[in-house]
């Protein structure tokens, strides 16, 4: 993918830090990298518009589903156990207006290892019926009430 850089600056309050601005080409994706050589951590967030019109919680459900699988790797946990290996951890979490997916890792090289992996996840999640099932809504059958991990 070719990015063209469209700005680049040091903040005088904190000029340990560089930013760069880059826009993708082909998709227009926006990315800002943030310089900051002291830490060993590579800290990568990924917001994705989600904006609902109703209280009906589909981002919130999708956040945990792009976590169940995507297209080259549709196994559940498979990101997780990448992410140990690669001594990353991921997260996210979903706003009124934008969904927020994060990976933190100690160090570039499991970064750029585990990045490919989270990126498929994030744009080409399964979406089965199973996960569905497992992680959105399913009935109690003792006590009949709702359950999920998005119900919790």
């Amino acid at each position: 993918m070719d990015f063209k850089r469209l700005t680049s600056f040091k903040l005088d309050y904190a000029p340990q830090y560089h930013i760069t601005k880059y826009i993708s080409t082909r998709t227009k994706l926006q990315l800002v990298h943030i310089n900051h050589k002291s830490s060993p951590l590579v800290q990568g967030y990924f917001a994705v518009a989600t904006e609902c019109l109703t209280d009906s919680g589909t981002p919130h459900t999708l956040e945990h589903l792009i976590f169940m699988g995507s297209k080259k790797f549709p196994y559940k946990g498979f990101l997780d156990t990448a992410g140990n290996l690669c001594m990353s951890s991921t997260n996210a979490w979903t706003a009124t207006d934008q969904t927020v997916y994060t990976l933190t890792s100690a160090g570039w090289t499991g970064f750029k290892k585990l990045l490919p992996v989270y990126l498929d996840h994030i744009l080409n999640p399964t979406l089965s019926d199973e996960a569905c099932l497992t992680e959105v809504h399913h009935i109690d059958p003792e006590k009949l009430t709702d359950k999920g991990v998005v119900y919790s």
